[in-house]
């Protein structure tokens, strides 16, 4: 999930609010003046000014034996947070930050000599992990007692620069002593640690180092099906591999760990928290129960963005009803859209005008050539020749997925080639739609780590961002 550096900084930009604190994290509020103008997502109900949010920065290296090792940095006695305690680099986000990657970059260049030994443009060199939220009663009084959110990320050096890796200091006054660990004797070791550090590494390393199923790293490999099929699928294996017992402030929960794996399809995100909610709530004895319940609810959302999709094509395909077809175009692969397009197939059939699909092949991956073969007649073209029939004038919509529509309606997160289609289609006059549910609503102020498939799309560039009502709201 290495961050492209450059485009990520610039593009977090707009996830910015002048206060970060004035928002709920978990509910939502529609604003909208029609159900299908684009929708603003605001968090409503209590505030979160009790929320200190922090980056935690894990440099990783290869010591001569080809161990992965991690280094640890002992914060001093008279630090008021955590004295003693070993940490990663980390430090609170500051005003000037555009971003938690702006934070975790200017504390490395704070705290370690790493800015002069890496010249040139080293955020490529990072890996952001869901971020891990350390509860009032586990921060020990720190920062008037507030929640801690740690947004972690794992510097991975290059192993080709000798000099890089046998030179890094320290640099500044939070610190007394720095170590290389190898990854196991850190996980294994038992010298007091500031508050989850050892889960916030496996958020940072995207899971890498946790002994995990095997299915559940096959289901991680999945880069061909979409995020609502992902998601059903995650509950499954939450369900079948969670284990009763008491979990420790490091351990993480089955659900916890699918999350990480996959933490820009934000419904998995969502779905594995709310799963570990109800099992917290309810108890082992329901898992079941929760499994299904969860299930109906994806299954019920899926299908209330469906006809919400559905509705507004049609009204457009009918406005057209007089010429002899009606060209819907559509990027990467989403059972949603797919349950989309099939039903306006399935519809058109007493209207006179034809309507043909054309999917775009969406490279890297060419899902594309596959939501072809999922829909009827339906066809595709390269990414470059399907851009020209917008440019063309061929097209009478297209419609995408989203994997994430973030707060505030600041953008949308969907596959790579999402945001150039996106502004050919707004230069050619051709409507784009991106439609999602509501399981795809991500409430944190920042974007969710981006893998290297997925990028940020600004709202401003589609037409019509879809998401359903909440029901009670209807």
């Amino acid at each position: 999930m290495c961050l492209r550096w450059n485009q990520y900084l610039q593009e977090q930009k707009m996830n910015r609010t002048q206060n970060s604190d004035l928002f709920s994290n978990n509910f939502f509020q529609q604003i909208s003046t029609s159900k299908f103008n684009i929708i603003i997502i605001v968090m409503r109900t209590a505030t979160i000014s009790n929320i200190k949010r922090v980056v935690s920065v894990f440099i990783l290296r290869q010591n001569n034996n080809d161990e992965a090792q991690v280094a640890l940095f002992r914060r001093c006695s008279q630090m008021p947070t955590f004295g003693g305690h070993w940490a990663a680099i980390s430090g609170s986000i500051e005003t000037q930050d555009v971003s938690p990657l702006a934070a975790a970059v200017r504390e490395i260049g704070e705290e370690t000599n790493m800015g002069e030994l890496l010249l040139d443009d080293y955020g490529h060199l990072f890996n952001s992990g869901l971020h891990v939220d350390i509860a009032r009663g586990k921060s020990k009084g720190t920062f008037g007692g507030r929640m801690i959110r740690v947004y972690p990320f794992a510097l991975t050096l290059p192993s080709e620069d000798i000099h890089l890796l046998s030179n890094i200091e320290m640099r500044g006054t939070e610190h007394d002593k720095m170590k290389f660990l190898t990854i196991s004797d850190f996980l294994g070791m038992s010298d007091q640690c500031v508050p989850s550090l050892k889960r916030a590494f496996h958020h940072a390393t995207s899971g890498r180092y946790l002994d995990l199923p095997q299915e559940i790293r096959e289901w991680e490999e999945d880069r061909v099906n979409g995020a609502a099929y992902l998601a059903r699928k995650a509950v499954d294996l939450a369900a079948a591999h969670t284990q009763s017992g008491k979990l420790s402030e490091d351990e993480l929960s089955t659900a916890q760990s699918i999350a990480i794996l996959r933490p820009s399809m934000v419904p998995i995100v969502n779905a594995m928290n709310e799963f570990d909610r109800r099992i917290k709530h309810e108890g082992y004895g329901q898992i079941e129960q929760v499994k299904d319940e969860l299930l109906k609810s994806l299954t019920d959302e899926g299908n209330r963005c469906v006809e919400l999709g559905y509705e507004l094509v049609m009204n457009m395909y009918k406005s057209k009803a007089s010429s002899t077809e009606f060209v819907i175009g559509t990027f990467s692969r989403s059972s949603t859209l797919k349950s989309i397009l099939q039903r306006i197939i399935e519809s058109s059939d007493d209207i006179s005008a034809k309507v043909r699909v054309v999917c775009s092949q969406s490279t890297p991956g060419d899902e594309g050539i596959l939501m072809a073969t999922d829909i009827t007649g339906a066809s595709y073209l390269s990414d470059e020749e399907f851009q020209q029939q917008v440019i063309d004038g061929k097209m009478d919509v297209v419609i995408v997925g989203a994997d994430c529509v973030l707060s505030e309606g600041n953008g949308v997160v969907n596959k790579v080639g999402s945001k150039v289609l996106a502004s050919v289609c707004k230069q050619a006059g051709v409507p784009i739609i991106s439609s999602a549910d509501r399981w795809k609503l991500w409430s944190d102020i920042y974007c969710p780590p981006l893998e290297d498939i997925f990028e940020l799309i600004p709202s401003e560039l589609f037409d019509h961002v879809l998401v359903p009502k909440d029901e009670e709201e209807r």
